[in-house]
């Protein structure tokens, strides 16, 4: 029996996010203990019949209004959690940290056993942070960013989510203890059962779907017109959160997109969902727009449900996702026209969805990989 530990953001609404929740349900049924230790107290899944532990390690980050003490101060926090949790529940076998900051502060608590699952392109994500400063500013910023990330992940241990951001991660320059390609966990049985809850929102007219946070790299602007120039009867539902001010300036620029469009009556926002598998199996088709992905957790869940899918050809995960008869339907990234021949190909002729396409993607398979890095 393995006592696993999972150290994240938060529990909000992404994908990250949704993968540990997923996974540690899966370790835990396969007869181990898992813990989530959250850095922020801010959860929007529903976790009431979860049944891992979790810890909140504080209210908002901030324990000092200096940014470089702030973080000291975090990570003394955390590896006094961590040791915390230890003393009570007994040594952890295996520690896996996600997401950016995460992996900065426990990297600065130097925790034991510890590996960092990286989720996104490492290269892409950091010139997204760094486009918007003037140029000079951009420069200076885009050689600190990339070596503090090169620093950060030299000598560690790492998880990437697919090949892709695997070979993205060595192509970038990072040189880490080790590095291992593991698929992000699906409960099959689970989602096809959460699938059949009803939901009276869901609208009975055909309808197309989009689940993704309002970021700009998830490219809505590009779904939009695609659907537009499509000109089907199928309405468009857009379902996502807004996380950041960034995310909140995004929406408007794509509701603004729609009413110029002339399309607004077509269109549908369902706001953030809990459950969204019941508006996934009843879709006609999943859409996915974006410019950079990490594996695209929401294609292989279409899949599961049997709903068709159509998806851009971006880094890293829609390839390894769609393969066989399924690639056809892979659009350049950015390609309006591309993207809306796609939909309404999709939509005549759908793919028949089986067993293979999916099989590498098992919670129980995936869980395994995981606990063959525990000590």
């Amino acid at each position: 029996m393995k006592n696993i530990c999972f150290i994240i953001d938060s529990l909000s609404g992404g994908g990250a996010e949704r993968v540990v929740i997923n996974l540690s349900q899966s370790i835990i049924e396969l007869g181990h203990h898992v813990h989530i230790v959250i850095l922020e107290n801010k959860i929007s899944y529903d976790i009431s019949r979860s049944i891992f532990k979790l810890h909140v390690l504080t209210e908002n980050r901030k324990l000092s209004s200096n940014k470089f003490w702030n973080k000291v101060l975090l990570s003394r926090k955390l590896k006094q959690k961590v040791e915390n949790l230890e003393k009570k529940y007994g040594e952890f076998d295996l520690i896996v940290s996600n997401l950016e900051d995460s992996d900065k502060t426990s990297s600065m608590a130097r925790l034991p056993n510890l590996y960092h699952c990286y989720h996104v392109s490492m290269r892409n994500f950091l010139a997204n942070k760094t486009t918007h400063q003037k140029y000079y500013k951009h420069i200076y910023r885009k050689f600190k960013e990339n070596f503090r990330h090169k620093r950060l992940y030299k000598n560690s241990n790492m998880i990437a989510v697919s090949k892709g951001v695997m070979d993205d991660i060595l192509e970038f320059g990072v040189n880490p203890k080790s590095i291992i390609n593991i698929y992000n966990p699906f409960d099959f049985e689970e989602i096809r059962k959460k699938s059949l809850e009803y939901n009276s929102e869901i609208p009975r007219a055909k309808y197309i779907i989009n689940i993704a946070r309002f970021a700009k790299h998830k490219r809505h602007d590009v779904l939009i017109k695609a659907y537009a120039n499509a000109n089907i009867n199928h309405k468009l539902v857009l379902m996502g959160t807004t996380d950041k001010p960034a995310d909140e300036e995004n929406l408007r620029n794509i509701k603004n997109l729609i009413s110029k469009l002339g399309i607004k009556n077509q269109v549908i926002f369902a706001g953030f969902v809990t459950n969204p598998y019941p508006w996934l199996k009843k879709a006609d088709l999943f859409v996915l727009s974006s410019d950079i992905e990490g594996l695209a957790n929401v294609l292989v869940e279409s899949l599961i449900l049997n709903t068709m899918v159509v998806s851009t050809n971006c880094p890293f995960g829609p390839s390894e996702v769609l393969t066989g008869k399924l690639s056809d339907f892979l659009s350049p990234v950015s390609d309006v026209n591309a993207l809306s021949e796609n939909i309404i190909r999709a939509l005549k002729n759908p793919v028949q969805i089986t067993e293979k396409h999916i099989s590498k993607f098992n919670a129980e398979t995936i869980s395994k990989q995981y606990l063959s890095l525990a000590k």
